[in-house]
């Protein structure tokens, strides 16, 4: 009778919703039954269904009579490693990094200085792509495998001028330019586009291409393009440099405190109180008033009203205008035949060469003192023998640069003399107060000449007619 209310020890198996976890409770026997077994607990598990990460030493614990009517962690499935997205690295500081007035350590700040355009060089590397990391599959206690969470693939912002590796890893500047992001796509434009005026909106640009600027370039600011430079505006009283050329299809004003500098040409309507500097020729349509311009080409005046007026006007090839000087007789200077770039440089190097040889000199007449004197480096003191040898380094130092400067100074006249063909051409009228230099000759204008060019003949400038 006993053997039939015998009860023998219990186990139940409970799994997770998720699968994820499963637990074990054994219940301990009644009326001497037999208490659960290790293997009775692993048929259960098996009955259940439950075939991975099952803990060992759980299993262990979980038939100890201390732990009967407890539940016990006894399996335990590994979560997928979900994958990790690409992303994108950007290599230039993007908008919101760089726009807006710059502010220095003592809080001062550079209203000329907004960040507004970013150059790069071709080869520039703009974006990296980090590849996506594919995840890791997981496993349930059913020993049902879980897939990770797919990582997002991306693909480089390829716009515009920007060139990729064959892996697609990494991103280029094809050209010289600025770089923005249009439409989500990196892009390097060649050409600086300005809707608008150069002023307290833009601050000042340097700009690595070419610029288009469909207004004007207001005082105190600064534009330079190691292209070209087209204004549609005026340029009043701002500095603009070029490599290449500049127009200006408003005109150039400045109360002489701005200079306008070409590497090549520059055209313009109008010149007043400027300085402007060409590389090579200086087209105007209108007028050069009271202005001081340099060409290593040509000037030009060429429209029906075509004057040039005060000021000094450089060049080394050609001067040509309607109407020279003003009824005025204000004075007017116009150089030709030597090359602008080169004369400033030429006076520089006669100074030098001057102060160079009067050193020379008395250092040569002090270093014969001590020959005559029979006097060599070992008869004399440390300090003397020291001063002795500080003037022979300095001689030699002085030949050799006064050496150069000459070879220099033959160069810059050899290239004067190519200037003999230079002329200065008025097509119709020349006013006193003019004063014309051909090379190393002068002329002054002191009576009215009409339909005129001044050339150089045998060392004097002459007059030819143009009739």
């Amino acid at each position: 009778m006993a053997e039939e209310h015998r009860i023998d020890g219990q186990v139940n198996v409970r799994v997770d919703k998720d699968m994820m976890r499963a637990f074990v409770e054994v219940t301990g026997p009644e009326e001497e039954g037999v208490p659960c077994s290790l293997e009775q607990v692993r048929k259960a598990l098996a009955d259940k269904g439950v075939v991975y990460g099952i803990k060992e030493e759980a299993l262990q614990q979980a038939v100890l009579a201390e732990n009967w009517c407890r539940d016990i962690l006894i399996a335990e499935g590994v979560a997928p490693v979900d994958g990790v997205n690409a992303s994108i690295i950007f290599k230039f500081p993007l908008p919101k990094e760089r726009i807006g007035p710059k502010v220095d350590d003592k809080g001062n700040v550079d209203y000329h200085d907004l960040g507004l355009i970013y150059n790069v060089k071709r080869g520039t590397l703009l974006v990296e792509r980090i590849p996506a990391i594919e995840g890791e599959p997981g496993t349930n206690v059913m020993g049902v495998q879980i897939p990770p969470k797919k990582p997002k693939e991306l693909r480089l912002p390829r716009g515009k001028n920007t060139v990729a590796d064959n892996e697609e890893r990494f991103l280029y500047a094809a050209t010289d330019g600025h770089v923005a992001i249009m439409d989500n796509k990196v892009v390097v434009d060649p050409v600086l586009h300005i809707n608008g005026n150069i002023d307290y909106s833009t601050g000042d640009i340097d700009f690595i291409g070419n610029i288009l600027i469909s207004g004007m370039v207001n005082s105190g600011f600064k534009v330079k393009a190691d292209g070209d430079i087209e204004i549609n505006g005026f340029i009043e009283g701002a500095d603009v440099t070029a490599v290449g050329s500049i127009v200006v299809k408003g005109g150039i004003a400045g109360g002489l405190k701005s200079l306008v500098k070409a590497g090549e040409n520059i055209y313009a309507r109008f010149i007043e109180n400027s300085r402007v500097e060409a590389g090579k020729d200086v087209i105007v349509k209108d007028a050069i008033m009271q202005s001081f311009v340099k060409a290593g080409g040509s000037v030009r005046v060429s429209d029906r009203k075509a004057i040039i007026v005060g000021g000094c006007i450089q060049a080394f090839q050609e001067v040509e205008s309607k109407v020279l000087g003003s009824q005025l007789a204000t004075q007017t200077i116009v150089e030709v035949g030597i090359n602008p770039l080169f004369r400033a440089e030429y006076h520089n190097l006669v100074k030098q060469k001057t102060e160079k040889k009067k050193l020379f000199d008395n250092l040569s007449n002090n270093l014969q003192i001590f020959q005559r004197s029979g006097v060599t480096p070992d008869n004399l003191t440390e300090n003397k023998r020291r001063t002795l040898l500080k003037m022979l380094e300095d001689f030699k130092k002085l030949r050799q640069e006064i050496a150069e400067i000459e070879e220099r100074i033959i160069y810059l006249e050899e290239e004067f003399e190519k200037g003999s063909m230079a002329r200065v051409k008025v097509l119709e009228t020349v006013y006193p107060g003019v004063r014309i230099s051909i090379g190393q000759s002068m002329y002054i204008v002191n009576d009215i000449v009409k339909f005129a060019a001044f050339v150089s003949d045998q060392g004097e400038v002459k007059l030819t007619s143009l009739r």
